[in-house]
């Protein structure tokens, strides 16, 4: 009798907002195409951890992956680490992700860091961007407007709303209130999107939409942008931003090469490692 692979997955922050619910989703989904995922308390064979937006700067939530991979290890189970950004953390994890099977990044500079430790992993987009728009669902039609989602402030170290008056003639987003089939249907006919979100961007791209983004808490978006090797910036300050729309300087940048080259990349499966698995038997 075949053994069907037992899947145990982490890393869910569905709850988070649209754009984590929708990677979530989409990485569930690979797992399941590879085997059964099983529930908390459940025995196991593999361990995929979502990455996701934790991994960086020695935070609480990298601490606590860090220790969840490291006892899985310890178990005698196969892990991957998925979907992830790296950046800044202590060049000891080093260690515990040699033995991880496989590590997938999510843009070249977290490559690029994790190279620096000694440690190889492949890229592979957001998951979100391969979670189902749903076109029965309604939303509101734009008709051309600008949508606007929050912003990372360094001086507060979170995401903040801007409330300047000239906002006030936008369509403001917050992720967590809608769904991804939603957030990618109003994006569809909205003019541009102004944000400081990383899923907001993934979001646009999936609507073919031009966005005009400013620097978050992680290198993730400057890092896709140049994993894609596009001409699109990325703003230090919500000035330079607001300037590069207002002179509606960002018609000259090359989004249709960008959507266009995330429309042609694979999704990430979970049979790439289970095939590397196998041919080291």
């Amino acid at each position: 009798m075949t053994h069907v692979l037992r899947i145990r997955l982490g890393g869910d922050h569905s709850a988070y907002h649209c754009g984590s619910a929708a990677a979530f989703r989409a990485i569930r989904a690979a797992a399941e195409r590879a085997g059964r995922v099983v529930g908390e308390g459940e025995d196991f064979d593999l361990f995929i951890m979502n990455g996701e937006g934790s991994m960086h700067h020695d935070s609480i939530g990298f601490a606590k992956k860090m220790t969840e991979i490291k006892e899985a290890i310890e178990q005698g189970k196969r892990v991957v680490l998925a979907n992830t950004v790296w950046q800044d953390n202590p060049p000891e994890a080093a260690e515990i992700l040699r033995r991880c099977e496989r590590i997938t990044v999510r843009e070249v500079r977290s490559q690029a860091a994790l190279r620096a430790i000694g440690v190889d992993s492949d890229v592979a987009i957001d998951q979100s961007f391969y979670d189902p728009v749903d076109e029965q669902e309604c939303v509101p039609e734009l008709r051309g407007k600008v949508i606007l989602t929050d912003f990372f402030s360094r001086e507060f170290n979170s995401f903040v709303k801007v409330t300047a008056k000239w906002t006030q003639t936008h369509h403001y987003v917050q992720m967590h209130e809608l769904s991804w089939s939603d957030m990618v249907k109003l994006l569809r006919s909205a003019r541009v999107l102004l944000t400081g979100r990383h899923h907001a961007v993934y979001a646009a791209c999936r609507a073919r939409t031009p966005f005009l983004t400013m620097r978050g808490n992680t290198h993730k978006i400057e890092g896709l942008l140049e994993s894609a090797g596009v001409n699109i910036p990325v703003f230090d300050s919500f000035e330079e931003l607001h300037s590069a729309y207002k002179s509606k300087q960002y018609r000259q940048y090359d989004y249709g090469a960008l959507f266009d080259w995330m429309e042609r990349q694979p999704p990430w499966e979970l049979a790439v490692a289970q095939s590397r698995q196998e041919s080291m038997r």
